[in-house]
């Protein structure tokens, strides 16, 4: 099979109840999977018995700063700190690529820089809630990316 390459960007991050873009703030984003795996078990016999594994994820990057007078991100998750929010992570609007959806737990993002005069960013990682789901996005904004013109219902 010959390889097949998707590449990060233009894409889309939504998080919250009511849907907040927050595509343009990113700078880096993944998904990031993580096994608890325990020992296994040896018998009196010489058998092994597979130790239980646990999966979890979480959604991890890098944002820039905003810290204007309209909410954005930073303020998002300081007055959203602790909450359980949805979210849907599209890598890149290529056609046919999938979008990650879920519920994560949202953190507060740090605040400041490493060095005066430069744009302030800020790494995040949100605990994602159970397993998310990989899916084919809605046919609507399939329509959308291929015509950059919403599909009449």
């Amino acid at each position: 099979m010959p390889a097949k390459v998707t590449k990060l960007g233009p894409g889309t991050l939504t998080v919250g109840s009511v849907p907040t873009d927050f595509t343009c703030q990113v700078t880096a984003a993944r998904v990031e999977w993580s096994a608890d795996a325990e020992d296994d078990v040896e018998t009196l016999c010489g058998d092994s018995v597979p130790g239980a594994r646990n999966y979890s994820s979480t959604l991890t990057g890098t944002m820039f700063n905003d810290l204007g007078t309209t909410p954005g991100i930073v303020e998002f998750s300081w007055t959203n700190k602790g909450t359980t929010q949805p979210f849907v992570f599209r890598p890149s609007m290529t056609s046919g690529v999938k979008q990650v959806v879920g519920s994560l737990i949202i953190d507060p993002i740090s605040v400041g820089g490493d060095e005066v005069g430069q744009n302030m960013t800020s790494d995040f990682e949100w605990s994602i809630v159970g397993d998310p789901t990989l899916s084919a996005p809605a046919l609507e904004d399939e329509a959308l990316m291929a015509t950059g013109k919403k599909v009449a219902a």
